[in-house]
C-alpha cells in the first residue's frame, strides 16, 4: 500500500512541475538591460492639440506571437474632437489597435493598466473578451503610420474616457525581440468640426474557410439596419489575403466596386471627396481573395496564421 501511495505521489508531484513549466513560468521575464535603445517614442503633442499614449518595451519570446490588451486612460477631462492620429512601433508588428469603449459604465470592464495577454505562457489562447462593447478607433500595421480625416471631421470621445490597447507582435527568430508603442491622437476644438463622425466594421467570420493548397475569395454581404453616410474606409486581413473588394449591395449602384486593396500589410485608407450614401436595407459585400499555401484549412483566427477580413468605416 505504501508503495502504491509513493507511486501516486510522485505521479502528482511530475503533474504538477508539467503543469508549472506549461503555464506559470511566464516567457516574457526579462532583464531591463537587454532592451535596444533604438527606439525614439512620438514628441507629444502641444497642450490643446491632443493627446500621447506610450506602451514602454516589452518582450516577445523566441519563436512566439504575443498579443494582448491593455486598458489606458487618455487624459482628457473635457468631451474631445478626434481628427486623426499617429502611430510609431517598434519592427515586428502585425498590427495595434486601439478600442473605444461603447460604454464605460460597464460592469466587469478589465482594470486600467492591466496587461491582458492573449497567449498564455504555452500558446494557448485565453478566454476573456469585452469586443462587443468596443469600437475600432485607430490602427495601424505598419511600423509609422499618420492617419488625418478630412477638414471638418472628427470622432468625438466623451470626457474622461479610457481606450483598450491592442498590440499583437509575432517573433519568427531564435532570441527574444521587444514590442513599443507610441500613439499620439490629434484633436480639434468642436467649432471646427462640422461632422461628427462614428466608426462601424463588417468581417467574414461565421464564413471564413480556406481549403488546404487553394486560392479561395471568401463573399459576405451585410445589410445597414438604417441609413449611413460613408466618408473613411479601411481594410484588415492577414499574410494570405491578396486582394480586398467591397462592392455596392442594393440601390442605382449595385455591384459596382467601392474600395479595393493589395497590401494586407499597409492597408490603403481612402478619404472619400463625397459621402457614399447606403439606404436602410441595403449594404456592402466585401470579396476578399486568399491564397492558402498550407497542407490545412485555415479559418477566422486572431494569430498571423489564421485570416481575417474585416471593412472599417467612418461615417455619420
Amino acid at each position: 500500500m505504501a508503495t502504491n501511495i509513493s507511486k501516486i505521489t510522485l505521479l502528482f508531484f511530475l503533474l504538477s512541475l508539467a503543469l508549472y513549466a506549461c503555464v506559470k513560468v511566464e516567457p516574457w521575464d526579462y532583464d531591463p538591460a537587454t532592451i535596444p535603445a533604438d527606439f525614439v517614442p512620438l514628441k507629444k503633442p502641444d497642450p490643446g492639440t491632443g493627446y500621447n499614449l506610450h506602451v514602454p518595451a516589452f518582450p516577445i519570446p523566441a519563436n512566439f506571437e504575443r498579443e494582448w490588451f491593455m486598458r489606458v486612460p487618455i487624459g482628457n477631462t473635457e468631451e474631445i474632437y478626434m481628427s486623426g492620429y499617429e502611430v510609431k512601433q517598434r519592427e515586428g508588428s502585425h498590427h495595434v489597435i486601439a478600442y473605444q469603449y461603447k460604454d464605460e459604465k460597464k460592469v466587469g470592464l478589465p482594470k486600467i493598466g492591466e496587461m491582458r495577454d492573449q497567449n498564455q505562457a504555452d500558446g494557448r489562447i485565453n478566454t476573456f473578451s469585452n469586443m462587443e462593447n468596443m469600437n475600432l478607433l485607430a490602427e495601424a500595421a505598419s511600423p509609422y503610420q499618420r492617419v488625418e480625416f478630412p477638414e471638418g471631421f472628427a470622432v468625438p470621445i466623451a470626457a474622461n474616457s479610457t481606450l483598450d490597447l491592442n498590440s499583437h507582435y509575432f517573433n519568427k527568430s531564435n532570441q527574444t525581440i521587444f514590442g513599443e508603442v507610441s500613439m499620439n491622437i490629434y484633436t480639434k476644438p468642436k467649432s471646427a468640426v462640422k461632422y461628427f463622425l462614428k466608426q462601424q466594421s463588417a468581417d467574414n467570420i461565421d464564413v471564413l474557410v480556406l481549403p488546404a493548397k487553394k486560392t479561395t475569395t471568401i463573399e459576405y454581404t451585410d445589410v445597414f439596419p438604417e441609413k449611413r453616410k460613408l466618408k473613411v474606409l479601411f481594410s484588415h486581413m492577414h499574410k494570405r489575403g491578396k486582394k480586398f473588394e467591397v462592392y455596392y449591395v442594393g440601390g442605382p449602384k449595385d455591384g459596382q466596386l467601392m474600395y479595393t486593396n493589395d497590401n494586407w500589410h499597409d492597408p490603403k485608407f481612402v478619404y472619400l471627396p463625397d459621402f457614399i450614401d447606403i439606404d436602410k436595407g441595403n449594404g456592402v459585400r466585401t470579396a476578399i481573395t486568399y491564397e492558402n499555401d498550407t497542407n490545412r484549412e485555415i479559418r477566422f483566427g486572431v494569430t498571423s496564421e489564421d485570416e481575417m477580413g474585416i471593412f472599417f468605416y467612418f461615417y455619420l
